[in-house]
């Protein structure tokens, strides 16, 4: 009997239910209708053979549509979300809104082991469906400068498909010329728009959202070159995320939990459960291992993160120095899971903007820059950085480098059009050590055969003054140029066929001339 009842209930998917919506609600119209003609049934004193079998072929038809009803809607429990997704539509004069309710939250005060956080943070989207709250994000960095933002959102990654985010930038105290700016960003399943509300300005692109991934292992993670952590090529490793906003540094932060729960023996679960804006936290303390140090916040030492035991969603977390101070935090206040959303919700009003230039006449863009291609790049991490110019000596048929106790290699790049080999390496020149970085004063070079196409680039194409001075030096016949509205110069050279660069960033002429005797050959 299950057998045919489970034919039957195939063949009525595929025909007189397709596309029907059954709710709790259709379930008990359908029992009380299967109660109605039993009784019937009961009363009925004359009952003939026809009416026997259409009885019969009713309540079939009703016990069935019962049976397959139960059975399709019987919706197990996981983790601490209880199902109940019901779906309507709702008319509002000249637009349809859908509306979804989703699994309300239940707290979870079990106990926790470090595996079982780690899964909920690598796969914090698989345990809520939509979130909303409000927080205030701060970093301070190697130079004093810092960041301070306020980022108010809500985002829904199941029925309806959007998101929506405000951020207030407010002015570094450090720097008066910085003032407070406010920027949105809104999108849904196909298209993103970013708004600024200083300028009235907005502009808009395609969105698609990312394929559904495999649940991801720490372990897999863990495994990873740290280097490769944010790389960008990393993030297939990671699970799928909306398009990147502030916000997800609290919903999504792979990244983050990659870097600082790396070794397990540098952090503990300092509290199992506390209490934190209405949701029950798991607190972690720990330290972070010295070789993960971000170059640009080379203070970080201590971490402190909340952990919504639920979703695994960081409610908030701080970041200190040696000292105890704070250098990097994200402080909440609000956060609301599974809250229900409008379609509406997730896209902007634009009477009062315009749309951005950029987006209305985008400048052509040379054909042969599609042919230009980064064979290897490295920055900040000395290692990699000698490692490419290694590659740089073996490829490039004329390659130059400084031989110069106060310069030291930051970046380094190897690109490639058609069949010319272009190498380009940033040096930082006479940085003190209490200075982290790249440091203030720079050396940019590049060398790359004379009639090749090269990208357009910031510090290279910076318009120029008269020529300085011209001078010869091993072997080379220089031309210095000073740069238009700066006291930087740029100087050229050629050999071999190839032409050599070298741009200065707060490094005076007289200093210039005096480096170029250590801007030695070596292929």
């Amino acid at each position: 009997m299950t057998d045919r009842l489970k034919k039957l209930k195939e063949d009525m998917d595929d025909t007189v239910l397709n596309g029907l919506d059954f709710r709790e609600k259709n379930k008990v119209k359908v029992r009380k209708t299967f109660v109605t003609n039993h009784d019937n049934v009961k009363h009925n004193r004359r009952i003939n053979l026809g009416f026997v079998l259409s009885l019969c072929f009713t309540t079939l038809f009703i016990g069935s549509a019962s049976y397959i009803l139960v059975n399709n809607t019987n919706i197990s429990e996981e983790d601490s979300l209880t199902k109940e997704t019901d779906v309507d539509v709702i008319a509002d004069n000249d637009q349809k809104s859908l509306q979804v309710s989703h699994p309300k939250p239940k707290e979870n005060y079990e106990k926790m082991t470090k595996e079982e956080i780690l899964h909920k943070l690598f796969n914090s989207v698989d345990y809520f469906e939509t979130a909303a709250g409000k927080f205030e994000v701060y970093e301070r960095y190697y130079d004093g400068s810092s960041s301070k933002e306020t980022v108010e959102y809500k985002m829904s990654n199941k029925g309806v498909i959007g998101g929506y985010e405000k951020i207030i930038n407010h002015p570094d105290p450090e720097n008066p010329q910085t003032k407070q700016t406010t920027q949105e960003t809104y999108y849904n399943s196909n298209q993103l728009w970013h708004l600024k509300w200083d300028l009235n300005q907005y502009s808009t692109k395609d969105y698609e959202p990312e394929e559904k991934r495999p649940v991801v292992k720490a372990e897999d993670i863990f495994n990873m070159d740290p280097d490769d952590i944010f790389e960008f090529d990393s993030r297939k490793m990671y699970r799928e995320s909306p398009p990147s906003l502030i916000a997800f540094s609290s919903l999504f932060n792979y990244t983050f939990v990659a870097k600082f729960l790396r070794y397990e023996n540098e952090w503990t679960i300092e509290k199992q459960n506390e209490e934190l804006l209405g949701h029950n936290t798991l607190v972690i303390y720990g330290r972070l291992d010295d070789s993960l140090v971000n170059i640009m916040q080379p203070e970080e030492k201590d971490f402190r993160i909340w952990i919504d035991k639920d979703t695994g969603i960081i409610v908030k977390r701080e970041v200190y120095n040696e000292a105890g101070e704070l250098v990097s935090y994200l402080h909440p206040s609000n956060l609301v899971i599974n809250e229900t959303y409008l379609t509406d919700e997730f896209e902007p009003e634009l009477e009062e903007y315009q749309e951005e230039r950029r987006w209305l006449n985008p400048p052509p863009q040379d054909k042969r820059e599609s042919e230009l291609e980064v064979i290897e790049h490295a920055d900040t991490k000395l290692s990699k950085v000698k490692e490419v110019m290694v590659d740089q000596r073996e490829t490039m048929p004329l390659f130059f480098e400084f031989a110069n106790s106060k310069i030291t290699p930051f970046s380094a790049s190897i690109e490639k059009y058609q069949e010319d080999y272009q190498a380009f390496v940033v040096y930082s020149y006479d940085k003190p050590e209490t200075e982290q970085g790249s440091g203030s004063r720079l050396l940019y070079t590049r060398i790359y055969p004379k009639d090749t196409y090269l990208r357009k680039t910031g510090d290279f194409d910076r318009p120029l003054g008269d020529e300085i001075e011209a001078l010869k030096v091993n072997g080379i016949q220089w031309r210095i140029y000073k740069v238009q509205g700066t006291d930087d110069v740029h100087v050229k050279g050629e050999l071999d066929e190839h032409i050599l660069e070298l741009v200065t960033h707060d490094v005076s002429f007289d200093e210039t001339k005096r480096m170029l005797s250590t801007f030695q050959k070596v292929k």
